[in-house]
């Protein structure tokens, strides 16, 4: 089974779930109605940004070093250099499609200094139910170390009649304290090989965290997986056999083109239990992540960057 098509099932669980319940009690599509919040504005306001130009045209990095900010400065091309985490700070608002509409937003701010990490993000999904579109809003946190390992994950979901979740993530010594909505399960880890993965923003850390760990071209992470929907599951999953495993390999190079404007970036593939995925990134900046195809695609892009959509028109791998 694809990326895509498991995280497509997920998403229709709670669809299912909501269906099931307007069905079987009767007259809650208006309560769904009344109670889902309407369109709403996202605490973190994120402007939309210029491309650029050293991603169009190599022979400008010298001049967007000396006119853009922290955040584009830190967009260049290839993978970031081996060594200790160097400052970074970026913002970002994500859009979500799958089966070719729309169904997620979601907005960032990322700040990475020599001891520290954190990414904050808010956003929104939807789903049609019945006469209604349901909205499940949320916030997350994560804080890490300089180097990405895990200190610290919260999330809060908030949906229409109690289907609220939260979760809280402390690490300490090797060991996860997960607290849930429901209850609290310990976990051994490993800090330094683990990857926390929660809503779509926190793909924007595996640039990075790429970089930190890979050996011969690839990173391997035990993976802390939070985020989604209430009922998709807000607490930590694991496997009888431990916690997933998440492989990212630097594949080639990506040629995108946003409107009439044509430009390279890295492309990494992202292998796991759920198969396999791409991520697409300029350096530290993530810019977007793609799952499957047809029916059961999953793409996820920076609108801040490409607020009239974005695809992908050619893939070099690495020779």
């Amino acid at each position: 089974m694809g990326t895509a098509k498991r995280m497509t099932r997920r998403w229709k669980v709670l669809l299912w779930i909501l269906g099931v319940a307007v069905a079987a009690i009767g007259g809650l599509a208006i309560a769904f109605f009344l109670s889902s919040p309407g369109a709403i504005d996202l605490p973190l306001d994120v402007e939309t940004k210029e491309i650029p130009r050293s991603w169009i045209d190599p022979d400008e990095v010298a001049a967007d070093v000396d006119e853009v900010g922290p955040e584009d400065a830190e967009s260049s091309p290839g993978p970031p250099a081996d060594g200790p985490a160097t400052p970074y700070v970026s913002t970002g608002k994500l859009t979500m499609i799958g089966d070719g509409k729309p169904f997620g937003e979601e907005a960032y701010e990322l700040t990475i200094s020599e001891d520290r990490a954190t990414l904050y993000s808010t956003g929104r999904f939807w789903f049609k139910v019945v006469l209604a579109t349901i909205q499940v809003t949320f916030e997350q946190t994560f804080e890490g170390d300089g180097d990405l390992r895990p200190v610290m994950y919260v999330a809060e979901f908030h949906a229409p009649l109690g289907f609220d979740r939260s979760v809280r993530a402390t690490v300490e010594d090797g060991r996860v304290t997960v607290e849930g909505s429901d209850d609290v399960e310990e976990l051994l880890i490993e800090p330094e090989n683990t990857f926390t993965l929660g809503t779509f923003s926190t793909y924007v850390l595996l640039p990075r965290l790429f970089a930190l760990r890979r050996d011969n071209g690839s990173a391997s992470f035990e993976v802390l997986v939070f985020g989604g929907p209430p009922s998709q599951g807000s607490d930590a999953e694991s496997t009888e056999d431990g916690l997933p495993v998440m492989t990212v390999e630097r594949t080639g190079t990506a040629s995108l083109r946003a409107g009439d404007v044509l430009f390279d970036a890295d492309c990494y593939l992202v292998s796991s239990d759920l198969g396999n995925s791409e991520l697409f990134a300029r350096g530290d900046e993530f810019l977007a992540f793609r799952a499957g195809d047809g029916d059961d695609s999953l793409w996820v892009y920076r609108s801040d960057f490409f607020p009239d959509g974005l695809e992908v028109v050619d893939l070099t791998s690495l020779r």
